[in-house]
């Protein structure tokens, strides 16, 4: 588990998968930016068994706040197999806490432990060029922009540019 100010953050346990899934399926909790697809059940149960024998390819951390309701997430995994990095993902569940600083106070937790604890020398997060708020969590977060993939994803009917962001371990050691 790791600690933050009003929250903490933990791995997926057997019984979170039902609630996670449906929050993740909610239209809500897509928002404007990501894919309106959703995630069947077996499928995550096998994706959430198989991040709990290894962090390889991917981990997972719910955020949960002092009632022990998961508000959240924020998870990593390999993109490029020949780049020593990791991608930062990440989201919000509760409406109403949007702008209050939670995920910026999440993404740096688990930007502190992953340069504590795997020996990558980067760290990337991407997102919609449309979507503010997760350009200002990166930011916030000491990322910086080093491009826009154009046409990169494609959602809601429509080929999107992605912004992307990164952070080299040199840059990290600096913020502390």
């Amino acid at each position: 588990m790791i600690k933050g100010s009003c929250f903490h953050l933990r791995h997926v346990r057997k019984e979170d998968v039902m609630t996670l899934l449906d929050l993740m399926n909610h239209p809500d909790a897509k928002g404007d930016f990501l894919s309106q697809e959703l995630m069947l059940p077996g499928v995550a149960e096998k994706k959430f068994e198989d991040e709990s024998r290894s962090k390889e390819q991917v981990e997972t951390f719910l955020i949960i706040d002092e009632n022990e309701k998961i508000i959240g997430r924020v998870f990593h995994f390999k993109t490029v197999p020949y780049f020593n990095s990791r991608e930062i993902g990440y989201g919000m569940f509760v409406k109403n806490l949007h702008g209050k600083g939670i995920m910026t106070e999440a993404v740096k937790l688990l930007r502190n432990y992953l340069f504590s604890t795997m020996l990558i020398n980067r760290l990337e997060i991407h997102m919609n060029t449309d979507n503010i708020a997760s350009e200002k969590v990166a930011i916030n977060c000491g990322f910086q922009k080093e491009g826009i993939a154009r046409g990169a994803t494609f959602s809601r009917g429509k080929h999107r540019d992605i912004a992307m962001y990164a952070l080299l371990r040199d840059e990290w050691e600096k913020l502390a």
